[in-house]
């Protein structure tokens, strides 16, 4: 009689977002038996602005420009609708997709690269054991030597852990909104920002192929009486937003990153926004689950040709190489927040500002070094600001 081994993966990934697809096609391309897990059926939704940052698209293993839908060469800055600039830049900052089709697409790469998929597969327990974790679904049980949570800011992989348990989140809702084709030709490849939408936050409006995204981030983990109220509010002061029909709209968390902690335990790690990676400022959580992932790549990599398991430098890569630079993105968000009247206006009449925020979101500075030159920079800022005519709002 014949006996079947069971296979044994050398990593279970849960999750198939950006994290997860990215971190399972490195691995599967070097050869290892990768198997990943999730819980809805692709292509799904995916709550999110869709903003995905030049230095994302450039960190990325393979080419994405299949994904790619608008691209944002300029900026747009309002405050509590009031137009203050709008400007292009010498360099485009940032790609506009819907994130469905997106992470669709990075899996596919992973699939084409020899990882495996199991879709409708919800995580319900976790057995670890010295030498394998043991992953069960209501499709069955998978075995691996490592695991990856790599599913969102609301992990189960985490939870049932016990990791993370007080981790620091704020709150976006999202309306995916149809305009005119004449609102559409203003908005163009323009991408608007309005700090003075919410308190400690921002609106957005991102254009897409043949609708805008609109939403509002609140940066803080306190409660906000009615988030729904404020987008409409943000809505209603937008002209080119004037008489549109709302597509959907959606709300989800977002993962306050800047805060140090252990991102392991036995032979599990967690990524992306499962691990709490996303920039306080403007909430953007897609490149730091890139980073994450090639860091994990590595990691993986060289504890299975050592035949070890410990993890532990796994966490202490995290904390040093992104982390660190989340917690210098919470000083910025800080300074921001606490006065965006000020900022919005020192942003639409400084051309230095102007190249130290879009160069941010593009890549061309570390958060550590943005809060240096803003320092270094600042009485050229204001003076720039009272030379172009501006008055203090």
């Amino acid at each position: 009689m014949s006996h079947q081994t069971k296979k044994i993966y050398d990593i279970i990934i849960v999750g198939a977002g950006p994290a997860g697809a990215v971190l399972a096609y490195l691995l599967a391309k070097i050869g290892l038996r990768v198997l990943i897990l999730e819980k809805a059926r692709l292509p799904r939704y995916k709550t999110c602005g869709g903003g995905v940052t030049y230095k994302t698209v450039e960190n990325l293993p393979f080419d994405v420009t299949p994904a790619l839908n608008k691209e944002a060469s300029g900026g747009i800055v309002t405050f509590e609708g009031a137009p203050l600039l709008k400007t292009l830049v010498k360099r485009p900052f940032a790609w506009l997709v819907m994130r469905d089709s997106f992470d669709h697409f990075l899996t596919q790469e992973a699939l084409r690269a020899g990882a495996e998929l199991i879709e409708a597969s919800p995580v319900e327990r976790i057995d670890q054991q010295p030498d394998y974790v043991t992953v069960h679904t209501n499709a069955g049980n998978f075995t691996g030597l490592f695991m990856a949570g790599a599913d969102g800011v609301n992990s189960t992989v985490a939870r049932l852990l016990g990791m993370l348990q007080s981790r620091e989140v704020g709150t976006a809702i999202e309306a995916e909104i149809e305009v005119s084709p004449h609102a559409m030709d203003e908005q163009g490849q323009f991408a608007t920002f309005d700090f003075g939408a919410i308190p400690h936050g921002y609106g957005w409006i991102f254009p897409k192929s043949d609708h805008l995204s609109v939403g509002i981030y609140h940066a803080t983990t306190g409660k906000v009486s009615d988030l729904r109220q404020s987008l409409q509010h943000f809505i209603d002061c937008q002209p080119v937003l004037n008489q549109p029909c709302q597509l959907s709209m959606r709300g989800h968390q977002i993962p306050l990153g800047g805060v140090f902690n252990t991102l392991h335990q036995g032979r599990v790690l967690l990524l992306g926004d499962a691990a709490n990676l996303a920039d306080p400022w403007l909430g953007e959580g897609l490149y730091y689950a890139v980073a994450s992932a090639r860091i994990a790549a590595t990691v993986i990599e060289e504890l299975l040709s050592q035949g070890q398991a410990d993890l532990k430098c796994y966490t202490q890569r995290i904390n040093s190489e992104i982390v660190q630079q989340l917690a210098y993105a919470r000083r910025l968000a800080n300074l921001v927040y606490q006065f965006p009247r000020y900022g919005s206006h020192l942003i639409s009449k400084s051309s230095l500002m102007q190249n130290l925020i879009f160069g941010t979101i593009r890549g061309d500075y570390t958060f550590d070094a943005v809060n240096r030159l803003l320092l270094q920079s600042m009485p050229r800022i204001w003076w720039q600001a009272i030379s172009y005519g501006g008055s203090q709002p």
